[in-house]
This record gives structure tokens, C-alpha cells and sequence, in this order.
């Protein structure tokens, strides 16, 4: 089977039901990011129900690619309570947290685009056909990241960095 099929190369390509769209779409757009989130959380260097999430992420991919609604995504918000479980789990053992930290590494990276996700599932969720429990995993799944990300760091005793402000900044 070749992996090339031809059909996308004038800027279309085909969704679940086999409609046409521009790749340019919000809605391809949005695919491309929950691939990229999807493939940075398969380069983290950690157990964490990395697995689980990028299946997760797969079956988002599922619902913005049916703009028919043929699937419900998380009813009984199961994963969210599987990721709110774990995020607690690990704030339990972390410091407390007061301030700003600066961002490093890919754990932090695939939060940044989990978040970029979100603000596109919510301009599509305006527009179209995405349900309430997509932006809700979406959401909860970039605190699991923010929260996986401190304590990947702690475990191994890498100090965070807290923000502050430098001088560039003054008062008007």
C-alpha cells in the first residue's frame, strides 16, 4: 500500500465522512496542533500516563475530524477525573507554588500547545460541533502537564526558576 495517495495535493484533504476541506481550515489547523501536541508527548521522558494521553489525543482528533457528530467524546468525564486524580497526587508532594516559574523543556512545550489546542477547540466549539467535555480534557490535560512538568522536575531535584521581573520593565 503506498502511503501517498495524491488526492491532497492541491490544498484539500478529506475528513472522516469524506467531505473535502482546505488544509488551511481552522479545523485542519486544529488537527495539525492535537499531532503536534500528540508527537511532542510521545518524546517526554516519562511514565506518566503518557500513553493513555496520546490515545486520548487520537480520539479527540476523531470527534474535530466528524463534523457530523458521530461520536461522544468522555460522557462521564472519566478521563478528566483520571487526570484530576493525578494532577492532585503530584501537587501533593510538590512545594507549594507562589509564583511565577519559567518554562523548560518538553513537558512544558507540549503544555504551551496543549493550551494553543484549546484556544482553537474554542473558536471551533463556537462555530461548530464540539462538545463541552472536548474543551474540558483539553483544559485539564494542560494543568496535567503544568503539574507533570513541576514534578518531573522535582523527582529529579531540578530547581525551578521563579520569574522576575528585569529591569527593562518600568512604570509608566
Amino acid at each position: 500500500m503506498k502511503i501517498y495517495t495524491k488526492t491532497g495535493d492541491k490544498g484539500e484533504t478529506s475528513l472522516y465522512d469524506c467531505s473535502r476541506v482546505s488544509k488551511s481550515s481552522l479545523l485542519i489547523n486544529l488537527l495539525g496542533d492535537i499531532d503536534e501536541l500528540n508527537s511532542f508527548i510521545g518524546i517526554i521522558d516519562s511514565e506518566y500516563l503518557l500513553t493513555d494521553i496520546q490515545i486520548w489525543l487520537f480520539d479527540l482528533g476523531t470527534i474535530v475530524a466528524n463534523p457530523k457528530k458521530k461520536y461522544n467524546f468522555d460522557i462521564n468525564q472519566e478521563v478528566t477525573k483520571i487526570l484530576e486524580k493525578e494532577i492532585d497526587k503530584m501537587t501533593s508532594e510538590l512545594p507549594k507554588l507562589s509564583n511565577f516559574i519559567l518554562p523548560s523543556g518538553n513537558i512544558h512545550l507540549s503544555r504551551a500547545i496543549a493550551r494553543r489546542c484549546e484556544r482553537k477547540l474554542v473558536k471551533l466549539n463556537d462555530m461548530s460541533h464540539i462538545d463541552d467535555n472536548c474543551l474540558i480534557f483539553i483544559n485539564r490535560l494542560s494543568d496535567y502537564l503544568f503539574t507533570l512538568a513541576r514534578y518531573d522536575d522535582f523527582k529529579k531535584n531540578k530547581k525551578e526558576i521563579i520569574y522576575r521581573k528585569s529591569a527593562i520593565l518600568t512604570n509608566i
